[in-house]
């Protein structure tokens, strides 16, 4: 197998985009944000970190590797993967198939909509008995500035998959990367620094 990091988050970002269509392709219904969200959060998860022990533990057959090298081994095979993953789900959502975005911006506003409403509900009979009037106040006045801030959103056809949001939510993946480096290198590596 390639020890190369590139090649290894290659095949990565072609997993990465197989996995994104065939939800794509199956399951863009009533519940394809629901559906996404179950992916990204349990299947890519596992997919991300199995490449990257896969491709530190390739780099280490036959030969002895320090934390540096097993680091810079995991890291390269997710950045290259997650970066090209991500500008490919930009662009297709955003140039080839605008109906399939749309279809994600609103059952998410939708989805905030239904857990605003249900928080509200569920605090609301915790407040009911609140000797501080202040607090069923405080609440009413939260849940309806949140409210009409979502409403707003659905209205505008805000669009959260423009260059500035998928930018942030990347933010957040290059931590969850560096995160998972240092935890793989620290498995991984079977030789100091200092060692010939």
């Amino acid at each position: 197998m390639t020890k190369n990091p590139l090649k290894v988050g290659f095949i990565l970002f072609a997993i990465t985009m197989l996995t994104f269509f065939i939800v794509y392709y199956f399951f863009a219904n009533a519940n394809y944000w629901n559906t996404t969200m179950q992916v990204n959060a349990f299947g890519m998860t596992f997919l991300y970190v199995a490449a990257g022990f896969i491709s530190t533990y390739w780099l280490r057959q036959g030969t002895r590797i320090t934390y540096p090298q097993a680091f810079k081994q995991t890291f390269v095979t997710l950045f290259t993967g997650g970066i090209l993953s991500m500008l490919s789900i930009f662009l297709f959502l955003n140039y080839v198939d605008t109906d399939a975005r749309d279809m994600l911006n609103h059952q998410y506003i939708q989805t905030e909509l239904k857990n605003l409403d249900e928080a509200y509900a569920q605090k609301k009979v915790e407040v009911a008995n609140h000797i501080d009037r202040n607090k069923i106040t405080e609440l009413e006045t939260d849940y309806k500035n949140a409210k009409i801030g979502r409403e707003a959103a659905l209205k505008e056809n805000r669009n959260y998959f423009s260059f500035k949001f998928m930018s942030a939510i990347f933010g957040g993946f290059l931590l969850f990367y560096l995160m998972l480096s240092i935890i793989i290198a620290g498995f991984m590596k079977n030789k100091k620094r200092y060692e010939e």
